[in-house]
């Protein structure tokens, strides 16, 4: 069986009360059993990064679900070649950034966002990773998760963008070695309800439930009610930041 993919976006209180749009944005590129998934948080001081979420995570998970389905032996390593590749997609990405930008008369910072992403087959995979949010992939045999965790720079509420002259520096992989069973990707908006304490591990009284009755139905019903509990007022009390959550099942 291959993947099923669930997304969905949802504007925090804190861009609702001043009109802001929301500034996460998600992304997917699927060809046979290769997934390429992106998650990307726009800094809320960086005027277009709603814009430069949005074109980032189009972008690198296009090129990367491309790069894979021409080289599907990456996935295997080593950890080298793999690398090449991420850099080559987010080098990519990146240039489509600067080309809008170019066009706007804008500068790049303008456009700031963090990537969180998930490259994978049916065998094994790899996160990449530049700034805050989280990835977890979890294995079907029940061994312990895969953790991405966030990297924050050196004061509170500091973290690193895509935009920034130093990515290649901050973009870190880690390799999934086993078949994922279920692969989320989050903002830091949704870490605090689908996150467990210290976060190792996803929250199982949150995220079990949500699976299972994502498994229950098709992707686009199920994005429409991850939809809805992303943005249900219940979670306004936990974060008023945008939150994003894109879970990817295996049978």
């Amino acid at each position: 069986m291959g993947w099923r993919i669930y997304a969905a976006s949802a504007v925090g209180t804190s861009h609702l009360d001043k009109g802001i749009p929301c500034q996460d944005a998600c992304a997917f590129h699927v060809e046979g059993e290769l997934l390429a998934a992106v998650v990307c948080d726009g800094a809320g001081s960086a005027a277009r990064s709603d814009i430069g979420a949005r074109l980032i995570a189009d972008a690198l998970a296009r090129a990367l679900g491309e790069r894979l389905a021409r080289q599907p032996e990456l996935l295997a390593g080593p950890r080298e070649r793999f690398a090449e590749a991420a850099i080559e997609a987010v080098a990519q990405a990146r240039a489509a950034l600067v080309e809008r930008a170019d066009a706007d008369g804008r500068a790049l910072g303008d456009y700031a966002a963090t990537v969180v992403g998930y490259a994978g087959d049916a065998q094994r995979g790899w996160f990449l990773h530049i700034g805050d949010g989280i990835g977890v992939a979890e294995a079907a045999d029940a061994a312990a998760p895969v953790v991405s965790l966030p990297a924050n720079g050196e004061y509170a509420n500091e973290t690193w963008f895509v935009t920034g002259e130093g990515w290649r520096e901050q973009l870190r992989l880690l390799e999934v070695p086993a078949p994922t069973a279920r692969l989320a990707l989050m903002s830091d908006g949704a870490m605090p309800f689908a996150m467990a304490r210290g976060n190792a591990a996803l929250y199982a009284p949150f995220i079990d439930p949500v699976s299972r009755y994502l498994a229950s139905v098709d992707e686009d019903t199920g994005s429409r009610a991850l939809h809805g509990t992303l943005a249900d007022p219940r979670t306004h009390g936990i974060t008023s930041d945008d939150k994003t959550l894109l879970i990817a099942l295996r049978g």
